[in-house]
């Protein structure tokens, strides 16, 4: 299971890659230079890239993966997960490394506010010190471009990892809607509830999301529900759907025969994804890696049962911090390097 699950993250994070070896087409303004703005484009064509040499051609390897729901709903600006993918060479480990996006961090902000505050490459010298990890690579994604893409190729297959309900997925639109419940009424929630404790008593603004294990054939509209369900599962296993998605779309766009069509979805693909890794280093690292099956894979999730701590900040809302003290990531790292070995 830990195997297909790196299978399903590098395919997810090279999708990129992937789909241009087939299509021959040009991904210039997804790639940025290590010391330039976001914004700024280095021309590459991965099928005519050469290999590009890397600093660690054997060894030690961390690329963060952030990925966004996108425009639509709240918080779109804000990171839906963060997941460090460690990969060993030398001795064929590997290892995800999961984030809770309601970290609290130095700059006093959550870690899903970070890209937004520092830029997305800022945010690899805030995992590193979180982590003490050294992050190599970005990749970002927003998730909320996916929907013209999903149905252009007339929907995709995404393998979902586990069975799972969300009973309370926002309703576009209804956000404000007090489902006939009085005023009076209203003021007794406030007085019992706060944060989305009250949010939940207006069940009217939610509606449910059930996905079983296995594949599943399904629209743009329903795939953004998918990568963007928060309370169905963890961090982590929203993660896990994300990759799905990708790899879904990397799927349909191998088998897709429309090149005419693949002209207008690479370039949505262009403005959703953004990374510094160049075509050449993408080609060189999916070398390196080999075959993700002879991997041993696992999994490290930071939460509550391990080195971090619920509480609430000045204005009430919820964050985790480190239970070794507010900001202080000591524990963190120690147990990041442990379960490393």
């Amino acid at each position: 299971m830990k195997k297909n699950i790196l299978r399903l993250v590098l395919a997810g994070v090279f999708v990129l890659g992937f789909a241009a070896t087939y299509l021959t087409l040009t991904f210039s303004k997804v790639f940025v230079k290590k010391s330039a703005a976001i914004t700024s484009p280095t021309p590459n064509s991965y099928s005519e890239a050469t290999p590009a040499s890397i600093t660690n051609p054997k060894g030690v390897f961390n690329l963060v993966f952030l990925g966004y729901g996108g425009a639509g709903h709240s918080g779109s600006n804000l990171t839906d997960s963060v997941i460090i993918v460690h990969v060993d060479t030398n001795s064929a480990k590997a290892a995800l490394i999961s984030i809770p996006r309601d970290l609290w961090i130095p700059g006093n902000r959550k870690l899903n506010a970070e890209a937004t505050a520092v830029g997305f490459q800022g945010v690899g010298s805030s995992i590193q010190n979180i982590t003490g990890q050294y992050i190599n690579y970005f990749v970002s994604v927003d998730f909320g471009g996916f929907t013209k893409i999903i149905d252009s190729l007339g929907g995709i297959t995404v393998d979902v990892p586990k069975t799972f309900d969300d009973f309370f997925y926002p309703i576009a639109g209804e956000e404000n809607n007090t489902c006939g419940i009085s005023e009076e009424q209203i003021n007794v929630f406030k007085s019992q509830y706060s944060g989305f404790n009250l949010e939940k008593q207006f069940t009217c603004r939610y509606e449910r999301l059930h996905f079983d294990k296995g594949p599943a054939d399904i629209n743009g509209t329903t795939a953004i529900k998918f990568v963007r369900s928060r309370h169905g599962d963890s961090d982590f296993g929203r993660s896990q759907r994300q990759f799905a998605v990708l790899t879904g779309i990397e799927n349909k766009l191998i088998s897709y025969k429309s090149l005419g069509k693949m002209d207008e979805i690479i370039n949505i693909l262009m403005g959703i994804v953004k990374t510094d890794l160049t075509a050449g280093t993408i080609k060189t690292l999916l070398e390196v890696f080999g075959d993700p099956g002879k991997y041993q894979v696992n999994q490290i999730q930071l939460t509550t049962e391990n080195v971090l701590t619920e509480s609430k900040t000045g204005d009430g809302q919820y964050i985790l911090i480190p239970k070794a003290g507010n900001l202080n990531f000591s524990e963190v790292k120690s147990y990041i390097n442990a379960n490393l070995q």
